[in-house]
């Protein structure tokens, strides 16, 4: 029974990198949200004092950077120069997802409308944010593709389960069996 709950959560190399993918847009989507959140109420400056609602928005841009990753990951992670221009155009979806989706976290209405505003013209107010969200975007692509190139070398959980799915019950449990 342990073996069976182990097999479930053990991760290949691909799928490993593919999780780190997702953490490395979750820890710098706070980041973001703060900076950006930071700007409207003090300009050029990130003095915020701790709070709930500080709090709040650092929660909620690692939740809809998350989901934005988990709605863009058809974009993301695919081999070679067409692979590297979907990554482009998935970066930019992921952005405007998390940031309608955080918008709508931390201001219900008026966030889910201006918050991709805001996000841009922080952007172009501040090109190094900008250049650290980017970066965690490609650098997410990047780890995204290991799995990609696992397929294609036929290495990983669905390649082992297609060379064995066409045996029968009883040769794969002499073959193939457990210790």
């Amino acid at each position: 029974m342990f073996e069976r709950l182990a097999e479930k959560f053990y991760l290949t190399r691909g799928e490993k990198a593919y999780v780190l993918g997702f953490v490395v847009i979750i820890v710098i989507a706070p980041l973001v949200a703060l900076v950006v959140m930071a700007g409207l109420a003090a300009p050029y400056t990130l003095a915020i004092e701790p709070a709930n609602f500080v709090y709040w928005v650092a929660i909620s841009g690692a939740i809809s950077a998350g989901v934005g990753l988990y709605l863009a990951r058809g974009w993301m992670g695919n081999l070679g120069m067409m692979g590297l221009a979907r990554a482009v155009v998935g970066s930019v979806v992921l952005t405007l997802i998390a940031a309608v989706i955080g918008g709508s976290l931390t201001v219900p209405f008026e966030g889910t409308l201006y918050a991709p505003l805001m996000v841009v013209s922080a952007f172009i107010a501040k090109p190094w944010l900008a250049a650290i969200w980017f970066a965690g975007t490609f650098g997410a692509h990047y780890l995204m593709s290991v799995v990609e190139e696992e397929r294609a070398f036929g290495i990983g959980r669905e390649a082992h389960r297609s060379a064995t799915s066409q045996l029968s019950t009883l040769s794969r449990a002499q073959l193939y069996h457990r210790d």
